[in-house]
């Protein structure tokens, strides 16, 4: 199930993620265990979330394989320790759409939000080069715990991608 999707402007969001090069086919094996180490790691330097978990996805090549984040937004800037770095959400105008289901369904969300953006005349923030698509802010926030909802069905996930201004 699909939310109607919206655009909104965001104010610039600081977080702490860990970086993993993975094949589109491997996110659900390798993303997820990267959420309980940030929040371990968070936890002891006394660091509380200011959202839910997300996953960033910064690039992708050809062959399917994304340069991604995993992590937590946080209420200022925070440097990491090397394997936890911080980065944060740049402002900006964002388009999102909340997906409700089985994540291995979500695909769906994103084709949703890209065939919006082009029919409302507007254009996600990426760049092209040499094979590479290079995206601005291509975000899935994990709005419902799947540790404290067992039933896929309940599932939330909002897709955000950053617009051009």
């Amino acid at each position: 199930m699909l939310s109607e999707p919206k655009m909104e402007r965001r104010s610039e969001r600081p977080y702490l993620a860990i970086a993993k090069t993975v094949h589109m086919n491997d996110i659900p094996d390798v993303l997820p265990p990267l959420i309980p180490e940030v929040k371990q790691w968070m936890e002891g330097q006394g660091v509380k979330a200011s959202g839910p978990d997300f996953f960033l996805y910064k690039s992708m090549n050809g062959q399917g394989e994304l340069d991604c984040e995993a992590g937590f937004p946080v209420s200022e800037e925070i440097e990491g320790n090397g394997r936890v770095i911080g980065g944060s959400f740049p402002a900006g105008n964002y388009a999102s759409i909340i997906y409700t289901g089985d994540f291995k369904d979500m695909m769906q969300a994103h084709v949703a939000l890209e065939n919006w953006i082009s029919q409302q005349g507007l254009t996600e923030k990426k760049q092209i080069t040499d094979g590479r698509t290079a995206w601005g802010g291509r975000t899935e926030f994990y709005l419902v715990d799947p540790d404290f909802e067992p039933d896929p069905e309940k599932w939330q996930t909002e897709v955000v991608f950053l617009l051009e201004d």
